[in-house]
């Protein structure tokens, strides 16, 4: 007697075989890109555990769980073995410079934690523009894309392995010379103070109604308007003499070395935006003052008083305080207008005279593709 458990639908049997079968062959295929990218680039099976680099490359126990986890990896057990050759070398490497003298424990933490956190970020960066390109160029699919991903990457390692070095070897250079510079420009009477010692322009540009646009546009068309954003103002920052600090999704934070270049900068932005219809308004805060840089970061009350700035403006203007505009009306005459002046408490900073800034002579900054 049939049951309702036991009577069979015309062709269930064959859905159900197709969807294992179509499932098996994706996970074979994930598994052998994954697989031969490994291979790629380890370059070597993994046959040490944190006790042989011990007793074979003399590495600390604690270097070691620091270089493992300052990378951005989970905790290895003493005897596991997950190292490679080339992993062995490269913390041996590192923590010979800890053993004679060369590094302090905690500077060699800061170092392989500089290296996890960027190099994590450079490859997610990496991948996601392969993928953003097969979907773009291919009309594939997110999943379709990944999966071209995983099976390319290995005939890009060797090129993007050249460009990571060149570039950081660019900007090794580029860093140390503004290093340099601004020994010379420092008396000798500052030398001593380092509570406070970098001069600087700082700038913070965000996207308005940002979580409004979010909630209203696909994913694939906000990824877009991320990207944009983020193109356009490095460029415009670059193109200036400026530096970036870093992007958090609507927002980028800005450096520059003067006063005049950082508002420069802050206008060309607000107006290099207005002029991209897929782009909304921003908002721009700046101010000039003393700050210090910590892990590729820098903090201080000014850099306070720029994020504050920025939250107080109006969509499409730039307001910096009042003691910054005095600084470019003097090193840039006729260069800016004061389009509005008044004081604001603000908070956890207090009375502050600010002012909304308009171009008034032609500084723009082109954005140059």
């Amino acid at each position: 007697m049939s049951t309702v458990h036991d009577r069979e639908e015309p062709n269930a049997h064959v859905a159900g075989d197709a969807v294992p079968n179509e499932l098996n062959e994706r996970f074979a295929r994930v598994r052998g890109a994954i697989g031969a990218l490994e291979r790629s680039l380890l370059d070597g099976e993994r046959e040490y555990s944190r006790r042989d680099l011990e007793e074979d490359f003399n590495v600390d126990r604690q270097l070691s769980t620091d270089y493992w986890r300052g990378l951005g990896f989970s905790n290895v057990a003493f005897d596991t073995t997950v190292f490679t050759e080339d992993d062995a070398e490269a913390i041996a490497d590192l923590a010979a410079l800890v053993n004679d003298g060369t590094l302090s424990d905690d500077a060699f933490v800061t170092i392989v934690r500089g290296l996890g956190f960027h190099m994590g970020r450079l490859a997610m960066w990496l991948t996601e523009a392969l993928v953003d390109d097969a979907k773009q160029r291919h009309g594939m699919s997110d999943t379709e894309a990944r999966m071209r991903m995983l099976e390319s990457v290995p005939q890009f390692v060797e090129i993007f392995e050249h460009q990571a070095i060149h570039v950081f070897r660019r900007q090794m250079s580029a860093y140390t010379a503004r290093a340099g510079a601004e020994i010379l420009r420092t008396s000798t009477s500052e030398w001593d103070d380092d509570s406070l010692p970098l001069p600087r322009a700082v700038g913070f540009a965000d996207l308005v109604q940002f979580t409004r646009l979010a909630q209203s546009i696909d994913g694939i068309e906000l990824a877009g308007v991320i990207r944009d954003f983020e193109n356009l103002t490095r460029d415009v920052i670059s193109d200036g003499g400026g530096r970036v600090v870093k992007t958090v999704g609507d927002e980028v934070m800005f450096l520059a070395d003067t006063p005049e270049d950082g508002v420069r900068i802050a206008l060309s932005i607000s107006e290099n935006i207005k002029r991209q219809p897929s782009l909304p308004n921003v908002r721009v805060g700046l101010a000039w003052g003393n700050m210090f840089s910590r892990y590729g970061d820098v903090f201080g009350p000014k850099v306070n008083l720029a994020a504050r700035l920025e939250g107080i403006a109006e969509p499409g203007a730039v307001v910096i305080d009042g003691e910054t505009a005095d600084l470019v009306d003097r090193a840039f005459p006729g260069g800016f207008t004061r389009v509005a002046e008044w004081t604001e408490e603000l908070h956890g900073i207090g009375e502050t005279a600010i002012v909304r800034v308009e171009r008034a002579a032609a500084s723009l900054i082109e954005r140059h593709s």
